[in-house]
């Protein structure tokens, strides 16, 4: 059993599945949740999935990052697991600025693409943290888990996906990631680059096209379920949309990549030869209902996860018309402005050939 320390970062679904899957194995958990949660008096974080159900105690719990450092003699764990959306990423690289340093281990769990790049691109811009003393900040191309939370300081881990896969600035921080979280996530695997894993990135292949052909219920706010009733054709158009997103991969020297199909194959053992039949196959998404207008499947997934996918088909110069007019679209259903391009990034074909 484990004692080290680890600060979680999120309170949402995969922030307390984290916290749960952590202190199952013996680890000292910290958790950061900007809203207050009842896990501030109970120290308690309730499973009641199909895995690891029960009752999972916690060091400390706050909405004050510097209550945290104080239940940690004034300093922050060195290993750190962000649990968070693209919109937050930015705000949370400003939170725990102070505090970082060139030891810790940050490990980000988003679905967004390039979310690594932009913490480590906040810590140099607000804190004059340069690149040779920035921490091992990893990508993750998958969470490790399905799960959905219940209540505050309620969560239900409906399974552990069978592989995802990690890669930070460089081969020698990935190392060090892996080494510090490996023992943990029997299921983590390396990925050669952060752009590898960036590219292997597929929530908004598969989230966007279910939302666009349900336009009208989403945009009603009805509560309904994505992945039920959606038609073979809707399918179809997510794999239009992936061969848009391996069709960069390839251009960028990534020939091989997993298509749609791999992902589900790898992530939840489904088969079968339409991404209609695999994604009726996983039963993880039965009751993964939307409920609301500013869900992350459209305001995620679309400026922090498509929009930057296009920016890298732009730089690379290859034709996406799936990709171009699910964005098109998409942004007329979206507040949240399409600024993640490739000057914010710091996208260029430097860069790029630095990860090739």
């Amino acid at each position: 059993m484990s004692q080290d320390s680890y600060l979680v970062v999120g309170g949402g679904d995969v922030g307390l599945a984290t916290a749960v899957h952590l202190s199952s194995q013996g680890c000292l958990v910290y958790l950061f949740s900007r809203r207050y949660s009842v896990i501030n008096k109970t120290k308690i974080v309730r499973s009641n999935g199909l895995f690891l159900p029960g009752n999972y105690p916690i060091a400390a719990c706050f909405n004050d990052i510097q209550k945290i450092a104080a239940a940690n003699d004034g300093k922050l764990p060195r290993n750190i697991i962000i649990c968070c959306r693209g919109q937050d990423i930015e705000s949370y690289a400003s939170i725990l600025g102070e505090y970082i340093h060139s030891q810790m281990n940050i490990l980000i769990i988003c679905a967004s693409r390039f979310s690594g790049r932009v913490f480590g691109k906040v810590l140099y811009r607000e804190f004059d943290i340069i690149e040779t003393q920035l921490p091992a900040i990893a990508d993750v191309n998958n969470s490790p888990f399905a799960c959905r939370g219940n209540a505050d300081d309620q969560v239900a881990i409906k399974r552990f996906k069978k592989q995802f896969k990690v890669a930070a600035q460089n081969s020698e921080m990935t190392e060090r990631i892996l080494v510090t979280y490996q023992s943990l996530f029997e299921n983590l695997r390396p990925a050669i680059s952060s752009l590898e894993v960036n590219l292997d990135k597929c929530n908004d292949i598969f989230h966007i096209p279910l939302i666009l052909a349900t336009l009208e219920k989403w945009e009603l706010g009805e509560s309904y379920n994505i992945y039920r009733g959606f038609s073979p054709r809707t399918g179809d158009l997510i794999a239009d949309l992936d061969s848009d997103r391996l069709i960069i991969a390839k251009g960028l020297g990534f020939p091989n990549l997993s298509n749609m199909y791999d992902y589900f194959k790898t992530a939840y053992g489904t088969s079968g030869p339409s991404i209609y039949e695999h994604i009726h196959q996983i039963k993880a998404l039965d009751n993964a209902t939307v409920r609301n207008l500013h869900h992350r499947y459209l305001s995620e997934e679309l400026p922090f996860g498509a929009f930057p996918l296009q920016v890298l088909a732009r730089l690379v110069g290859v034709d996406t018309p799936f990709l171009d007019s699910c964005v098109t679209l998409g942004s007329k259903f979206v507040d949240e402005p399409l600024r993640w391009n490739a000057e914010f990034l710091e996208l260029d074909t430097q860069w790029l050939d630095s990860q090739l």
